[in-house]
């Protein structure tokens, strides 16, 4: 009953560019595990390795692959029978967690010349969905895996936007009408992509009638000059892009390194350090943070950082409780 609830609610509840951000729920925290970390499915079995940093999370995100029926390369034991084995989603429901998928929308194998390969784009996507929805669960958001990066690819238009913006006009409304109430958004990164590019994909997608829901920004701190002076503008500069758009605006927080919970966690804290100083202030500070990682280690896995316990330093959840409070304090740490 509470799921249909839920479900009806999200329902009336369809989001566009046109709505004001105050009616979006305060769906601060999002965490995304490492794909392939062979403990993730112990955050479902064992609750009470995580209980500070889960009060703190109000969204998690899966990657598509690990939701659709077959699996995908790179997963390990995170596949979607395990995640229904350990009634992973009923239990995000009943803890007030909202679900997110980090969904592929134009990948290379999607850039057909005909419809097919968008269609199919659109087909993974539901799919992953209604998997989700058939095992308790309910699907909040959709965060589109970089699509103007996968549109660099030559058969996708060589980098072009407009090829990209043509594709995302198919994908997007066909998604909205399966799933009414769905919230869509973009990631793409940062330095690769300027904060005049970002610009000009939101507003080639407004010239196609189409309004996402979120901007997503994939950010690295370069550590060179004069790219790292310009972090703090650029960063200000897309949260102001999102604001005249009226959408929330979300910064991922990462690390690089896959082969020690140290060195990648290191890094993660230093991407939020970056952030409190540009930012300065909770009540400013972009509206969806996400603490999320792909970190590939050296054997071509996804094994970092592990997850648990929250009381071991740099495990991900470790992590989660750090940069919270990190961000809700006004005395930042010294950078470097």
């Amino acid at each position: 009953m509470r799921g249909l609830l839920v479900a009806l609610t999200l329902s009336l509840s369809i989001i566009t560019t046109n709505a004001a951000p105050s009616q979006w729920p305060p769906d601060r925290i999002w965490f995304t595990p490492g794909p392939g970390t062979i403990d993730m499915l112990r955050l479902f079995e064992a609750p009470e390795d995580w209980p500070q940093a889960r009060q703190k999370i109000n969204v998690f995100k899966f990657y598509q692959g690990q939701l659709l029926t077959e699996s995908t390369p790179g997963d390990g034991p995170n596949r979607y029978d395990a995640f229904v084995r350990v009634d992973a989603f009923r239990q995000l429901l009943r803890w007030g967690i909202h679900i997110a998928i980090e969904a592929g929308a134009v990948k290379e194998q999607f850039c057909t010349d005909d419809a097919s390969g968008m269609q199919a784009a659109v087909d993974l996507t539901l799919q992953s969905i209604r998997n989700v929805q058939a095992a308790g669960g309910v699907v909040t958001y959709i965060a589109m895996d970089e699509p103007f990066t996968g549109g660099r690819a030559r058969r996708c238009g060589g980098g072009a936007f407009p090829p990209t913006a043509d594709r995302l006009a198919v994908y997007i409304p066909a998604v909205r009408r399966a799933i009414p109430g769905i919230r869509i958004g973009l990631i793409e990164p940062y330095p690769v992509f300027t904060a005049t590019q970002f610009a000009d994909m939101l507003r080639l997608l407004r010239d196609r009638g189409i309004s996402v829901d979120f901007l997503h920004i994939d950010a690295w701190q370069p550590d060179a000059s004069p790219a790292r002076e310009a972090y703090p503008r650029d960063m200000l500069q897309l949260s102001d892009l999102a604001a005249q758009y009226r959408i929330p605006f979300g910064v991922i927080l990462w690390g690089a390194d896959g082969d020690a919970d140290t060195i990648y966690s290191t890094y993660a804290l230093r991407n939020a350090d970056a952030l409190a100083h540009t930012f300065r202030t909770w009540d400013v500070l972009p509206q969806h943070l996400i603490i999320q990682s792909w970190a590939l280690s050296g054997t071509g896995q996804y094994l970092t950082p592990s997850n648990l316990p929250e009381t071991r330093q740099y495990t991900h959840t470790w992590l989660v409780n750090q940069i919270f409070h990190m961000l809700r304090t006004e005395s930042f740490p010294r950078r470097g």
